[in-house]
């Protein structure tokens, strides 16, 4: 109780000056204000997934470290739940100008945020006790990360309620459609890694490659995105790229929750999807189409090898298997997303300057660091300093699908006492190009054939228009986003 009365006592006396001084102080000073806030929370909620979190094992009913858990904690599960939405809603509801966001924020983000702080002890229980799976921090250090988070998740609404004037209209329909169907699609959406087996405990059963819940999995993939393009492809500029930005937040929030379960150089985010989890934000950040087009050549090809050949071999809803779903699934769909609703513009031929630039410079990266990694900082007792496997070039995994190439592991080179194969890992270099170079020739072709069947449609509009029968609806504007 004293945390309670603490931390509303530190929100009161931030809120209340500001609300007295509502009139004296600029409309455009709170919107910065706001939004200032709304990218600090993100930045602790970053912080907050490197630091050591008990509530692993409450990812109940399997094994993990060869021991066996089973215990449940519903009424976390779901303030979890609530918080991540919360931490993907702020930003949006900061930075945009729709009133869609800003509602959810002020009466869906803030009573839970209240709820929390109810249940503050039991947070802090989860953070204090040292499960030796990520940074252990000191108690009076998380006690403070965790109060700031809360405290700015308390104030952002009411700023945006009492001193901006968002006020629900609680007449109208359509506002109400909206909020109800935002609400559900915001939660549906920001699911945190722990929530399936939080809730629904462990499942023995596996997900193998073309079974049916492989290709339920691939398929629903296919399902979001046409549903999100169609339901988004005629709405404004600024609803489309804030769908894109939603996305985009939660995405990085989602890969950097990994590291509650381990956090050592094998988690480091320089595998190609992994990485996209990051680059995706940045270049709608950046709206530079350079950028762009490396990511669309680059990591929406690799998340399509993801889909064929699935790197899990846990439960069905085991926590890895959840993250590999997740990030796979939006490292797809938010690149396609940002073309077909017009955020960037189609990569051209140009583009694969870009892909080729960025994709050697990661590359030569990866083999490099990977070489450094494991022939001279790889340690048996060190939790961090484990065997990577950067790009899959430093195991057999490609050479499992593709047992022709065994011929190259010929050519082997030696250093401090680690072995590796160039020739083999010039081979991927040169595969992964060649399947990159054939996603955009069946890319291409497909957009051909969907501008000449929009062309036809065109014609026959226009001479069912010319018999009175059809009221043409607004062609979607080519308003990009991209500088």
């Amino acid at each position: 109780m004293l945390a309670f009365f603490i931390i509303m006592g530190i929100v009161l006396s931030v809120f209340l000056p500001l609300f007295f001084l509502r009139h004296k102080i600029t409309k455009n000073t709170f919107e910065k204000l706001v939004k200032i806030f709304s990218i600090v929370i993100i930045v602790l909620v970053t912080l907050r997934g490197f630091l050591n979190d008990n509530f692993i094992w409450v990812v109940n009913g399997g094994t993990y470290g060869e021991i066996y858990y089973d215990a449940r904690d519903y009424l976390q599960s779901f303030l979890r739940w609530g918080l991540m939405v919360t931490s993907v809603v702020y930003p949006c509801a900061c930075f945009f100008t729709k009133k869609s966001m800003k509602n959810i924020a002020i009466y869906i983000c803030f009573p839970i945020v209240l709820i929390s702080l109810c249940n503050y002890k039991t947070f802090l229980d989860y953070f204090i006790t040292s499960s030796g799976r990520a940074i252990y921090a000191p108690e009076m250090f998380r006690h403070i990360e965790f109060s700031l988070e809360l405290i700015l998740m308390m104030i952002i609404p009411l700023l945006l309620r009492f001193c901006l004037g968002n006020k629900f209209n609680i007449k109208s329909k359509k506002e109400w459609l909206y909020f109800i169907l935002l609400t559900v699609g915001s939660f549906f959406v920001a699911m945190p890694v722990t929530l399936p087996q939080s809730l629904f405990g462990y499942t023995k059963y596996k997900m193998n490659v073309f079974s049916s819940f492989h290709l339920m999995w691939v398929l629903s993939i296919f399902a979001v995105y046409i549903v999100l393009y169609m339901i988004f492809r005629f709405k404004d500029k600024e609803t489309r790229f804030e769908l894109c930005v939603f996305l985009s937040i939660f995405l990085f929030l989602h890969y950097n929750s990994i590291y509650l379960m381990d956090l050592n150089m094998k988690r480091l985010p320089f595998q190609l999807c992994n990485l996209g989890s990051y680059l995706i934000l940045i270049s709608l950040i950046l709206k530079k189409q350079p950028f762009y087009n490396f990511i669309f050549l680059a990591n929406v090809p690799g998340a399509l090898i993801a889909f064929c050949a699935p790197d899990i071999n846990n439960g069905l809803l085991s926590y890895w298997n959840i993250h590999f779903y997740f990030e796979h699934m939006w490292v797809f769909i938010i690149p396609l997303l940002m073309v077909s609703l017009r955020i960037m513009e189609r990569p051209n031929k140009t583009a694969w300057k870009h892909f080729f630039i960025g994709f050697s410079t990661y590359f030569v990266f990866c083999a490099t660091a990977g070489i450094i990694a494991n022939s001279f900082l790889y340690d048996k007792t060190s939790l961090f300093f484990n065997e990577v496997n950067y790009f899959y070039l430093f195991d057999d995994t490609v050479l499992t699908a593709l047992p022709s190439l065994i011929f190259l592991y010929d050519w082997a080179v030696t250093i401090n006492g680690y072995t590796f194969y160039p020739l083999y890992m010039t081979a991927i270099y040169i595969l992964f190009s060649v399947f990159c170079y054939g996603f955009y020739y069946v890319y291409v072709r497909l957009c051909k054939v969907g501008d000449e069947h929009f062309n036809l449609r065109k014609i026959r509009i226009e001479k069912m228009e010319k018999w009175g029968r059809y009221k043409r609806r607004p062609s979607p504007p080519k308003d990009y986003y991209v500088d």
